[in-house]
């Protein structure tokens, strides 16, 4: 679970036991009456947050059952500038993979490394999955082994503009629209923040 879902875990648990404390108090002391009805207000925002967790983690574990597998490369790291953790982005990686058609990809993976960290080098086999446009990874899965075709994976060559389809894409963060490479990592241009596309 990453940074940000951890905290939300956290919050959602202390409204919760806070508002069932103060309720049971309450009903205790003043017998059932509106005002012990307030405190239920905490209980519900903090199932609320619970429920948000409790989904988000659903959708991961669906990208790993029900998405393809391919093995890829970590290629570097890339801020992501949606959250700020302790004063700092924390770091997603880049991965460069090959699909079923054997065409370059690229994809950010959402790990939410802390800045400097770099768990993992750069040169890495991982697997990672794709489902419905969305990526998990394995962290199990990361390994030195060489792949078919590693050289073109890991080379910095600049991509042929007529196998590039653009598309028009919405920025989630601060919900700007602009155009972008299917398949490919791109950067918004009003915000900063990296996406897959």
């Amino acid at each position: 679970m990453n940074a940000v879902f951890m905290i939300l875990a956290i919050i959602g648990a202390s409204f919760t036991l806070i508002g069932l404390t103060i309720t049971i108090i309450f009903s205790a002391v003043s017998g059932f009456s509106v005002m012990s009805l307030i405190p239920m207000l905490f209980v519900v925002i903090g199932a609320c947050f619970l429920t948000a967790v409790f989904v988000f983690r659903k959708r991961k574990k669906d990208i790993l059952k029900k998405g393809t597998k391919y093995a890829g490369k970590i290629y570097g790291y890339v801020e992501d500038r949606s959250v700020l953790v302790n004063g700092s982005y924390p770091v997603n990686v880049k991965v460069h993979y090959f699909d079923r058609n054997h065409m370059e990809k690229e994809a950010i993976i959402p790990t939410q490394f802390p800045k400097g960290s770099s768990q993992y080098a750069i040169g890495m086999t991982l697997d990672l999955y794709e489902y419905n446009g969305k990526y998990n990874w394995d962290p199990k899965s990361v390994r030195n082994e060489m792949l078919k075709g590693e050289e073109e994976l890991m080379d910095n060559k600049p991509v042929e503009p007529e196998k590039l389809t653009l598309t028009a894409v919405n920025c989630p963060n601060c919900g700007s629209t602009f155009q972008a490479a299917r398949g490919y990592v791109s950067k918004c241009p009003y915000c900063g923040s990296y996406l897959n596309v």
